[in-house]
């Protein structure tokens, strides 16, 4: 302890390499960095986090329950600065995981991500062909949460799985990856509107990715009522394009049309694989775990 007063908390903290602290918490504070250094952080419910800093720097932090691990090969030498009444911008970010029952009794996940108290418009974020929505939305590695930075902005956000994604019910067809599209919408439509009563809201910000852009856009056009805006994110596809399979998901009885029929399928390989890997490793342990 260097000092200590009504309102702060000055402390010096020094960790040798591969030394790993227990679990603790920290109030809202500055840190000052003394030395060139790489830790990584792991909260209670597993969340990793990976930081390197350098000498002289000067970041905030907000409120946290974690362990520190000196990942590097040099101590980690740093000033924290405590403050015992959290100013306003420390209000603490929450995350918490449920279910909507939707179409024919399935079982709907719904992460809600929010910061503070003064929440905008609902949003909800619906993925495409990728992985669950709590993995590209929401990926526990600083810089690389989607959600986070939305709820940081005073955005209440919520993110969804349709049936066949994650922990959501499988699709009704084993077949296929997820349903069709009246089905992936109708289960937008389950967790739209159970954020909506729950909420108080009349309307909510539609946010899809890739092939959920699409299943959002055709949510918007028939529920209208319901979407305050429509945001599209890598959903231009279209037949011309030099896809694989390019004639196989035509419409046989519409040239030039998507055959609706042909369901959400995609080409994947191992060349693509390799291209997509990540450079940050902390990006890539947070993505696989």
């Amino acid at each position: 302890m260097l000092l200590e007063n009504d309102r702060v908390r000055v402390l010096e903290a020094l960790l040798k390499p591969s030394d790993r602290t227990p679990q603790h918490s920290h109030p809202a504070r500055v840190v000052y960095s003394l030395s060139d250094h790489s830790a990584i952080f792991r909260s209670p419910e597993g969340r990793v986090t990976h930081s390197v800093s350098k000498a002289g720097d000067t970041v905030w932090r907000d409120p946290v329950i974690h362990s520190e691990e000196n990942d590097g090969k040099a101590d980690s030498h740093a000033i924290l600065v405590e403050f015992k009444e959290s100013p306003a911008r420390a209000e603490a970010l929450t995350r918490s995981d449920y279910f909507v029952t939707g179409e024919s009794s399935s079982r709907l996940f719904v992460r809600h991500v929010t910061f503070g108290s003064n929440q905008q418009l609902p949003i909800l974020l619906v993925p495409g062909g990728s992985p669950p929505s709590e993995v590209l939305f929401d990926l526990p590695v600083a810089g690389y949460s989607l959600a986070d930075d939305l709820a940081r902005m005073g955005l209440d956000v919520f993110l969804m799985n349709p049936r066949g994604w994650g922990k959501s019910t499988p699709a009704p067809n084993s077949a296929e990856a997820v349903g069709d599209f009246k089905q992936v919408t109708a289960d937008i439509g389950s967790v739209v509107g159970d954020i909506l009563r729950n909420r108080g809201q009349a309307r909510l910000v539609l946010f899809g990715h890739a092939s959920g852009g699409l299943w959002a856009a055709m949510y918007a056009t028939q529920h209208q009522d319901n979407v305050a805006a429509l945001v599209l994110l890598n959903s231009m596809y279209g037949v011309d394009a030099p896809w694989g399979l390019r004639q196989s998901f035509e419409d046989p009885n519409h040239p030039g049309t998507f055959d609706a029929r042909a369901g959400p399928y995609r080409l994947h390989s191992g060349g693509i694989a390799r291209r997509l890997e990540p450079i940050d490793p902390s990006f890539q342990q947070g993505r696989l775990a």
